[in-house]
């Protein structure tokens, strides 16, 4: 009889012992879902790709990632705002961007711009840059080819 007894015990702190362990596996944080992933700040084109053929006036939509958009004045830390450069490369980690032709700014926080091109082959670089028109440099440019038509 007391053999009977003690199986019954042991069956039931066994089943004390697995319930604690799921309660106790529960409670833990789950260290994947808190931690928040790292995004590598990148600027891209969200309607056009590299090798495109557009109309000789066409809709430019303007992406980043990892910082954000704001207007021009102030030198904010993970912020600035767009410019597209044509025909020429990427401006260099802390040069302002140039005003023309070439350099459209978007300082009022622009996402879109509707531009206007004679038929041609064009290079667009995307340039990302700071409230004081300094530029975050080629980490934050993307350059893709067009052929206007």
């Amino acid at each position: 009889m007391h053999q009977n007894n003690f199986m019954k015990t042991l069956k039931i702190t066994k089943i004390i012992i697995f319930l604690f362990a799921i309660v106790f596996s529960a409670c833990q944080p789950k260290v994947k879902s808190e931690k928040k992933s790292v995004i590598e700040p990148s600027v891209f084109f969200k309607n056009i790709q590299t090798g495109a053929t557009v109309d000789s006036a066409f809709l430019i939509q303007m992406g980043v990632e990892g910082m954000g958009v704001e207007i021009a004045g102030e030198k904010n830390d993970l912020m600035g705002h767009h410019h597209i450069i044509i025909n020429s490369d990427f401006i260099i980690d802390g040069d302002i961007v140039p005003t023309d032709k070439k350099h459209i700014h978007f300082g009022a926080g622009q996402t879109e711009y509707q531009l206007d091109l004679k038929p041609g082959k064009y290079s667009l670089t995307l340039q990302f840059a700071n409230g004081f028109h300094q530029s975050y440099g080629e980490k934050m440019s993307k350059t893709i080819n067009v052929t206007v038509k």
